[in-house]
């Protein structure tokens, strides 16, 4: 997808040739047009949405190769991870915790007895809660020390090789208590590696440019996502199409293996200097601006939404992801469960619809990511999320495969594509020494649905599947409501958005760098 020439784009050579900024423009700028390339980061972008050469104009190359570096890393791990987590943690596993609820779990469970989807929402509730309790303590470390986050996302590295560990012994002996402690390492893991990496990777991108470098991500991710049910499948092939304990244990523990190995990239981190640099930053900046009306900021800290203002903007978004992740949790952990049992979709057959499932997402991200331009990110990521609450009723009442096959897939891609948006408009409306806290807030909100997916696993038991469907399709709706003001309070135009939380991510640090 073009990663290696997107993050190309935004770290072009220092001091960029020129005639490169304004795209098709015709020879050399003047004077004061290259001084302003420089003060400015960038002048026009082009229609792709891609940064331009001289996005980073900065004497010192170090930092634009530090920064550049950190975008491929990231690129790398989520990938990576992604595969690992799609075959450990994927429908297979699913599947293998409806087996161990039906009575081949060895020792307590501590879930209903025989009520077999409760295993599976107790199992998701163990791991999110875990990162619930630490996200607010690990968002508050990485912004306390914003200098070593990459040494904290290192040490997440020890977590997931002690959650490796722990699942193949889990899975090798069926000791359900010992896989609940392999999944407080895991969330442990996945929060403390989530906040620091997003952190380093938003301080490393420019503000007011970076919705193309997340979805260049996000899109990345759900390809990987895609390859770890591909792998499965491939690997059911050859042990059989069945759902026999051999079989499903020999997929989690291959996963389980590739997740320490998936982290290799965190260790190739380094800490940009836009976090210390923020402070001297943001106060001669305001200084300059005095913050008035008739500056770009100032103008973006104007706009209000009845009792909402610019300002309230990350809080607006962590409340409605909030609001999301209660009904997800007592959907998304059944859909596998739902073909399975209900439509008698074989291994293979699960694994396949899983590996198509993220790349419909990642279409998705670009179609989103093309909207948002005219029309403006707020406005493309509510029009597709309200899409999602159509196809869940849909979901809960159809009845032929092929038509619950399409509506599936198209409700992932409308659900799904939105994310890379928010997060892109969350950090810009954040500075980099809040990032940590705010990631945290995401990442708690987040595994609000883990939770739920306890509460989801009781009604599926007591009603069925669809019924759950149509439940989530309400809270979806009252998300959507929750969202709207950011509707008015983001600027259509992404570059307007720059300024507003008075850090300019990698153009902190090359003005630091150029004033010294």
């Amino acid at each position: 997808f073009g990663a290696a020439d997107a993050t190309r784009a935004v770290f072009g050579a220092a001091g960029g040739g020129k005639g490169d900024v304004e795209g098709h423009r015709r020879g050399e700028p003047s004077e004061q047009q290259q001084a302003s390339v420089n003060l400015e980061g960038t002048l026009h972008a082009p229609s792709n949405g891609a940064l331009v050469s001289g996005a980073v104009s900065s004497p010192d190359a170090s930092v634009e190769k530090l920064c550049r570096r950190n975008v491929r890393m990231m690129y790398a791990f989520q990938v990576l991870n992604a595969v690992a987590w799609g075959m450990a943690m994927g429908p297979v596993f699913d599947r293998y915790l409806y087996y161990l609820g039906g009575g081949a779990a060895v020792g307590p469970t501590f879930a209903p007895r025989r009520h077999r989807n409760s295993l599976v929402g107790m199992t998701e509730s163990i791991s999110g809660l875990s990162s619930m309790v630490l996200a607010i303590p690990v968002g508050l470390l990485v912004d306390r020390y914003p200098q070593q986050r990459a040494k904290l996302l290192k040490l997440s590295v020890i977590f997931a090789v002690v959650t490796s560990v722990l699942a193949t012994i889990a899975c090798l002996t069926d000791i359900v208590l010992l896989l609940y402690v392999a999944l407080l390492f895991l969330g442990t893991f996945a929060e403390l590696s989530s906040s620091t990496s997003e952190a380093l990777f938003a301080d490393s991108v420019p503000q007011g440019h970076r919705s193309g470098v997340f979805i260049t991500k996000s899109i990345l991710t759900t390809v990987g996502s895609a390859c770890g049910p591909l792998l499965s499948a491939v690997g059911l092939l050859f042990l059989g199409d069945k759902w026999e304990p051999h079989q499903m244990k020999a997929v989690v523990i291959f996963g389980c293996v590739l997740m320490p190995l998936s982290c290799i990239p965190c260790l190739f981190f380094q800490d940009p200097p836009a976090a210390a640099a923020e402070a001297e930053d943001a106060a001669e900046g305001a200084e300059a601006q005095g913050l008035s009306s008739s500056s770009p900021g100032g103008a973006l800290r104007a706009r209000r939404c009845g009792p909402f203002q610019a300002s309230h903007v990350p809080f607006l978004l962590a409340f409605a992801d909030f609001v999301t992740c209660i009904g997800a949790g007592m959907t998304v952990k059944f859909f596998n469960l739902f073909f399975i049992q209900d439509k008698g979709f074989s291994p293979t057959d699960i694994c396949w619809l899983q590996t198509a499932y993220p790349l419909v997402i990642a279409v998705f991200m670009k179609l989103t990511q093309g909207l948002s331009k005219p029309f403006g990110r707020a406005q493309a990521s509510c029009s597709f999320f309200s899409a999602n609450v159509v196809c869940l009723v849909l979901l809960s009442q159809v009845q032929p495969t092929w038509l619950l096959l399409v509506v599936f897939l198209l409700r992932g891609g409308f659900a799904n594509s939105t994310s890379p948006i928010d997060r892109s408009i969350l950090m810009d409306f954040t500075p980099s020494s809040q990032r940590g806290r705010w990631n945290a807030v995401q990442s708690f909100t987040s595994m609000t649905w883990s939770g739920s997916a306890f509460f989801g696993g009781l009604l599926a038991d007591s009603h069925d599947y669809r019924f759950t469907f149509l439940i989530t399709a309400l809270v979806y709706g009252i998300a959507c409501v929750a969202y709207s003001p950011l509707l008015f309070l983001v600027p259509r135009r992404e570059a307007e958005a720059a300024g507003v939380a008075g850090d300019g991510g990698v153009e902190s640090c090359e003005h630091r760098s150029a004033r010294e």
